[in-house]
């Protein structure tokens, strides 16, 4: 197993552990489980993104045939991994169930199935695309007058991140 899976088979791991208590009704560190409909879903939302992301880097690193995309695939498998492990505290302390990180979702799907040139140019394509989209979901949340003060906290330490993975995403050439 590569360490790649392991790294994200740990977080899976503790991620369900978590849960479970969840799903039990209760909340693990006594946070307060009220916030708003939309902050829930923002984080519903990026929790989806962030294990998405995931699963895109370690396809790049795996399968990438540029060097450029592969560190690119690389930093953001370590980025996203670590953003996610924040957001999953978060959940927890506001009493929100993530969903499942081990399912994989249809783009990746799509995505393992491409080789060579054609998997390098829809994984740009996908990086830029799913980035414009974080990046629009965590300033609205950052803007936000009524947002959860720990959920703003979070979409604003978050973005300086987004904005660079942009970045980097333009910059590759497949």
């Amino acid at each position: 197993m590569s360490p790649y899976r392991r790294l994200v088979l740990a977080f899976s791991t503790c991620f369900l552990l978590f849960q479970n208590d969840l799903s039990r009704g209760q909340n693990p560190v006594g946070g307060a489980g009220t916030i708003s409909v939309e902050d829930r879903k923002f984080i519903l939302d990026a929790a989806q993104s962030g294990f998405h992301e995931v699963q895109m880097g370690m396809l790049g690193v795996e399968r990438g045939t540029n060097n450029d995309l592969k560190a690119y695939a690389q930093r953001i498998l370590d980025d996203h991994t670590l953003s996610n492990a924040e957001l999953q505290a978060l959940a927890r302390l506001k009493g929100v169930a993530l969903p499942d990180p081990t399912r994989t979702d249809q783009s990746a799907v799509n995505l393992s199935r491409l080789t060579g040139i054609n998997f390098d140019q829809e994984f740009v394509r996908e990086a830029i695309e799913g980035h414009l989209r974080d990046l629009a979901a965590f300033e609205k949340e950052d803007q936000s007058s009524t947002a959860d003060v720990d959920i703003k906290g979070f979409a604003h330490s978050t973005l300086p991140k987004l904005r660079t993975h942009l970045e980097q995403a333009r910059a590759l050439k497949p």
